[in-house]
């Protein structure tokens, strides 16, 4: 690719202005303002997000699924309808996000109440990390439940699976929203992702052992 832009400029340039030059301003910083450099960065990094993807779709997919069945067990399966017990125990910000969560499904699915497996979909990352916190210790008692969301790593407590789970919300978020990663701490991110799926859940551990290319696109930097 490098010898392709470098005979084609005019195909560097309409690039450039593609991608906007305030999106590529700290690939040029990096690259030392070579601009042939700057978009191979660019391109890695790209590369980077796939590979992280399935972990991070294996990660966000679990967790989701393990903290319903943990609501679902401690209230019913009809959670989040459940004012009186559940939905009292939120904070404004998650009550919020539950609330919009159920209207759209509502909506869109022309049904009181929807289903609770839309409404689980529905959420986001962040809800999901949010009942991980501290503000969540009391009512959820995360020191005596927490093995039910993560059943496999006795040495898990609480706190660090919140902390590493809200970086990998970090991370997750920039890779959606087609941010640079390649300047974090990669490596450690993909060992933290690899302990709390292997926590959760060693199918999905193994499924995407088997099919991340991370530890070879990280060895690739231009």
């Amino acid at each position: 690719m490098q010898e392709l832009f470098k005979n084609n400029p005019n195909l560097l340039t309409e690039l450039r202005a593609s991608i906007s030059e305030s999106r590529l301003k700290k690939y040029m910083g990096l690259a030392g303002n070579d601009e042939v450099k700057a978009i191979l960065l660019y391109q890695w990094n790209a590369r980077l997000a796939q590979s992280l993807y399935i972990y991070l779709q294996g990660w966000e997919i679990c967790l989701r699924n393990k903290l319903n069945n943990f609501l679902s067990w401690k209230y019913n399966r009809n959670w989040p309808y459940d004012q009186a017990r559940c939905v009292r125990q939120l904070s404004k910000t998650e009550m919020r996000r539950l609330s919009e969560a159920v209207q759209r499904q509502e909506s869109e699915r022309r049904a009181s109440p929807a289903s609770t497996s839309a409404i689980v979909a529905d959420l986001s990352a962040g809800f999901w990390v949010a009942l991980l916190s501290s503000s969540y210790d009391v009512p959820y008692a995360w020191r005596y439940n927490l093995a039910r969301v993560f059943p496999h790593d006795t040495m898990l407590v609480r706190p660090a699976a919140w902390e590493a789970c809200d970086r990998i919300l970090s991370l997750r978020n920039r890779v959606a929203h087609h941010e640079p990663i390649l300047h974090l701490p990669l490596d450690q991110r993909y060992v933290e992702m690899q302990r709390i799926v292997a926590a959760m859940c060693p199918g999905t551990f193994v499924y995407c052992e088997e099919t991340c290319s991370f530890r070879e696109v990280w060895g690739q930097r231009p």
